[in-house]
């Protein structure tokens, strides 16, 4: 009797301990399936946003970034589908870092590019004395630094938070084309002739267009493209489609060693 009861305790035991292995498991991969769907996302955000302005303007150290940061986002979709939630999510952050990286360039740019472009309109806009161009020069000023202090404070963020690092860098980009926005602004509102200023309207992309072939024909084909960018408009072919078309994954050294574990 005490031994049927030791065999049926032993048994008991052993399927406990192979359900906890099993539910273990399990809820491993669930939670690897949480961080990489969730990673996937922001990566295609990411990726989608800084379409425009490594398209319309960017190096060729920039567009290489670029180009490893989609190659390496596609395979980690390829793992995800595969159910290789774990090599999905390293995939990921791999292109993460990349994303950063190109980021701190795109940044350097633009905001050189906002300050050039708001140093070379302030002379004019300050010798015509109307306020409100002034008031958009200031503007300009303002966003430039903002872009600036918000670019430090993500370079001193944790090392590994690569997504909060990166929405940060987002909104010191978005700051330095805001910036380009106001210097155009002001150019534009300083030339209007006074009886027009007052109802001026520059509440959408075509009505600023307008003033900009209007008003700065001399400088039109420079400040168009600008305008443009400010508005994450493509001047010309989209990287970001090129390579979902062609994305040449096995540049990737790693993508051999994926194929042949999968």
């Amino acid at each position: 009797m005490i031994f049927r009861t030791l065999i049926i305790f032993c048994i008991f035991i052993s399927c406990t301990v192979s359900l906890y292995s099993q539910r273990t498991k399990s809820s491993l991969s669930a939670g690897e399936q949480r961080h990489a769907e969730r990673s996937l996302k922001n990566a295609r955000y990411f990726i989608e946003f800084l379409d425009s302005t490594v398209s319309n303007s960017g190096t060729d150290e920039e567009k290489n970034l670029f180009i490893e940061a989609v190659r390496r986002d596609t395979i980690s979709r390829i793992l995800y589908m595969k159910f290789a939630f774990h090599d999905s999510f390293t995939e990921t952050k791999k292109s993460h870092i990349i994303i950063i990286q190109l980021l701190q360039k795109l940044i350097a740019r633009e905001t050189s590019g906002a300050r050039e472009l708001l140093n070379d309109f302030a002379r004019e806009v300050f010798k015509s004395g109307i306020s409100q161009s002034k008031k958009y020069i200031a503007l300009g000023y303002r966003s430039l630094k903002w872009s600036e202090k918000t670019g430090i404070m993500a370079d001193n963020f944790t090392e590994s938070n690569y997504s909060i690092r990166i929405y940060e860098y987002i909104t010191a980009l978005k700051r330095a084309k805001y910036a380009k926005r106001y210097a155009i602004l002001a150019i534009i509102h300083c030339r209007i002739e006074p009886w027009h200023r007052l109802k001026a309207d520059y509440g959408s992309f075509d009505k600023i267009q307008n003033y900009i072939n209007k008003y700065l024909s001399d400088m039109k084909d420079k400040i168009t493209p600008i305008h443009r960018d400010n508005y994450y408009m493509l001047n010309n072919t989209s990287q970001y489609k090129y390579l979902i078309n062609s994305p040449g994954l096995e540049e990737i050294p790693e993508y051999k060693e994926y194929l042949r574990k999968l």
